[in-house]
């Protein structure tokens, strides 16, 4: 093996031949071009977009970026169920309210009777029935 001095210029260790200065050519650089359209990815739309992001898969549309957090909700729920624990928690759910549907009694006899509940029961027109600037220039 050949020492060299510390010191040692580079035309010292390696010896000044070949085309060690010669450059490749110059290209210029390819333009950054832009990624080619993609169909969307729902069904029920199937639009050509321009993807803003790597992994983006649908339109963004937004009727089809609804149905598709609806297939989506829908799809999570349906392997939510799948659980074991969630089925038991189910099942205790509805048992429950099984329980507590025969035990309250059934007190109204005439349906027609009843009084309204919820938005029903409120007044369908708030107002009192007059005519002219009465009603607008209440008190």
């Amino acid at each position: 093996m050949v020492t060299h001095s510390p010191r040692a210029c580079r035309w010292e260790i390696e010896p000044p031949v070949g085309n060690h200065h010669v450059k490749e050519k110059h290209r210029p650089k390819t333009r950054a071009r832009r990624p080619r359209e993609r169909t969307c990815v729902n069904k029920e739309c199937g639009r050509k977009y321009h993807a803003r992001r790597w992994n983006q898969r649908y339109c963004q549309d937004p009727e089809c970026l609804r149905q598709v957090r609806r297939w989506q909700a829908a799809r999570r729920q349906a392997k939510r169920r799948q659980d074991d624990r969630i089925q038991a928690q189910h099942a205790e759910a509805e048992r429950k309210r099984r329980q507590q549907a025969k035990s309250v009694p059934n007190d109204v006899q005439k349906p027609e009777l009843t009084p309204a509940r919820g938005h029903a029961a409120k007044p369908f027109f708030p107002l009192p029935f007059a005519i002219g600037r009465a009603v607008t220039n209440r008190p």
